[in-house]
C-alpha cells in the first residue's frame, strides 16, 4: 500500500553542471540557490535579496537587462539606516556609500550572469504587493503600513508582465531556459483561505507561461510541500517554513526532473570532495597532518582541472 501522494514530474529540458544558473524571488529561491552553490555549479542567488512578489522579481530583471547600476538619489534614509525600494533589508547599512556600493557589486555580478545565463529560476511568493507612489517595492523596510497601498494582483498582470518579460530575454539570449516555482511557505498573515487563494493566482499565472512559451516550465516545490510532505515533521518550529529534511527532499526532485544524466553522477562525487574538504583533524601538528594537507590539496586541483565550469 502507498500511504502518501507523489507528485509526478515530467523530464524536463535537462540543465548540466556547466550551465549557469541566475536565481531570483523568495526565500525558497535562496534554498534551491544554496543548494546549488554547495555543489560548486556556476549560480548566482537571489542579488537582490529575497523578493516575494512577481511585479518587484519582473523589475528587478528589467533592471538587469537595462544594464543600469543604482545611484545615490535611489537610496532613502529611515531609522538611521539607508534602503532601496527594489531590494531586501540585508542591504540596507548606516553608510549610504556602503550601501550603495554592496548594491552594485551583486548589480554587476547579476548583470554579467544573466547575459551568461542558460537557465532562470523564478520563485514566486506571493500575489500581495505593497505599492508606494504607485510602485510596487520589494520590501517596506518597516516604514509604516499607512504609507502603502496593498491591493493583490491579477493573473492576468502576472501574465502580461511576464510575456513581454521573457519575449525580451529570449530576443538576448535563445538559449534561455526559465523555470518557475511557487514558493511552500504560506503567508498566513491574512487567513489560510486567503493564502490559498493568493497561490492560486501565482499558479495560474504560471500554467499561462507555460503554455504560451516553449522554454518556460514549471518545478511544483508547493505541490510537493502540500501534498507529498503533509506532515508537520517537515516543517521547522514555527510550522510554516519547510524543514531542512523537506528543502533536502525538494532539492531530490529538482535534480532528478532537471539535471542531466551526467550531472546526477557527478554531484556524489562532489558531495565527497566536500565531506574530505571539511575535514578537520584533532591534532594539525602531526606529519599526517600534513599528508592529508598535500592529499586535500591535490585532490581538488585534479577535481577543478577536470570540471573546470565548478566554483571552488
Amino acid at each position: 500500500m502507498n500511504f502518501r501522494t507523489v507528485i509526478t514530474i515530467p523530464k524536463q529540458k535537462p540543465i548540466n553542471y556547466q550551465q549557469r544558473i541566475l536565481l531570483l524571488g523568495s526565500c525558497f529561491s535562496e534554498n534551491i540557490g544554496q543548494k546549488l552553490i554547495d555543489y560548486h555549479l556556476p549560480c548566482l542567488s537571489n542579488p537582490f535579496g529575497i523578493l516575494y512578489n512577481p511585479l518587484s522579481i519582473a523589475n528587478a530583471v528589467q533592471r538587469l537587462i537595462a544594464q543600469k547600476p543604482f545611484v545615490e538619489e535611489e537610496l532613502f534614509e529611515h531609522h538611521g539606516l539607508y534602503h532601496s525600494w527594489v531590494h531586501h533589508g540585508s542591504f540596507s547599512t548606516a553608510s549610504k556609500e556602503e550601501t550603495l556600493a554592496k548594491i552594485n557589486t551583486r548589480y554587476q555580478e547579476a548583470a554579467n550572469q544573466l547575459k551568461q545565463s542558460e537557465v532562470l529560476l523564478i520563485t514566486f511568493g506571493s500575489s500581495w504587493v505593497y505599492e508606494y507612489h504607485g510602485v510596487a517595492v520589494a520590501n517596506c523596510h518597516k516604514v509604516a503600513e499607512t504609507e502603502f497601498t496593498q491591493r493583490r494582483l491579477t493573473v492576468a498582470e502576472i501574465v502580461n508582465t511576464y510575456t513581454k518579460l521573457i519575449q525580451q530575454l529570449s530576443e538576448k539570449n535563445p538559449h534561455l531556459q526559465v523555470i518557475f516555482s511557487v514558493s511552500p511557505i504560506r503567508y498566513m498573515r491574512q487567513g489560510a483561505s486567503e493564502n490559498q487563494t493568493n497561490k492560486a493566482i501565482l499558479l495560474l499565472a504560471i500554467e499561462e507561461l507555460t503554455e504560451q512559451f516553449e522554454n518556460v516550465a514549471y518545478f511544483p516545490a508547493y505541490e510537493i510541500v502540500l501534498d507529498e510532505l503533509r506532515d508537520y515533521r517537515f516543517f521547522a518550529e514555527d510550522m510554516i517554513h519547510p524543514s531542512k529534511v523537506a528543502i533536502d527532499y525538494i532539492w531530490e526532485r529538482f535534480v532528478d526532473a532537471f539535471f542531466d544524466q551526467e550531472t546526477q553522477k557527478l554531484l556524489p562525487k562532489i558531495e565527497k570532495l566536500n565531506k574530505l574538504m571539511e575535514h578537520r583533524p584533532l591534532h594539525n601538528d602531526t606529519a599526517d597532518y600534513k599528508k592529508f594537507i598535500a592529499y586535500k590539496e591535490t585532490l581538488m586541483a585534479e577535481f577543478a582541472k577536470q570540471y573546470p565550469a565548478l566554483i571552488f
